[in-house]
């Protein structure tokens, strides 16, 4: 089977417990689920070292997360400036909706490439965002999953992770927690 055709049925397994809109008693403004992570929070990030290789080694960061609303309240500006102990990370998320799939696509760039990737498309459902894209990883096809979740008016957590098997198994390999900075 081709990996397209991979893709294509692990989307449709990960998106086929999505509820019907149809049957939703009020309209939810999705518009606005990405609210929670405005502002400047102090974020603590655990990276995986080599993603997919079966090493268990993490590496950790400490930094700033800043994030404002742009297009009137429909899309978001995320920067992230975190030190650890393999070196500086400069990263940016460009997040945008659209309001006639009632989607949210995520756009990441890093200092180090320069370039927008690929978006992760997805939206919330009962207060789990969970998105996804496909990328090449060291020449090989995977699915790539964010997930976005424990969101208080002061804190969050973010799990990204990889599945080179188009969805039969995840690895985590960046994890922050996010707790919002006052004053």
């Amino acid at each position: 089977m081709s990996p397209i055709r991979h893709f294509v049925l692990a989307l449709a397994y990960l998106l086929s417990a999505a509820p019907d809109p149809a049957q939703s008693a009020s309209p939810h403004d999705a518009g606005h689920d990405f609210d929670f992570a405005l502002g400047t929070f102090h974020t603590h990030i655990r990276r995986l070292v080599h993603p997919l290789s079966g090493s268990n080694k993490w590496t950790t960061y400490d930094g700033t997360k800043s994030d404002v609303a742009i297009l009137g309240g429909q899309g978001s500006l995320e920067q992230i400036e975190a030190d650890g102990e393999k070196g500086h990370l400069e990263l940016m998320t460009l997040r945008l909706y659209n309001a006639v799939a009632h989607q949210w696509s995520l756009y990441f760039s890093s200092s180090k490439s320069g370039q927008l990737d690929s978006p992760s498309v997805g939206e919330f459902d009962n207060g789990v965002g969970t998105f996804l894209d496909q990328e090449s990883y060291n020449g090989r096809t995977i699915l790539v999953r964010q997930l976005w979740s424990a969101a208080t008016p002061d804190s969050y957590h973010f799990e990204q992770a990889f599945s080179a098997d188009f969805g039969k198994t995840w690895e985590a390999n960046f994890v922050a927690d996010l707790k919002r900075e006052h004053g």
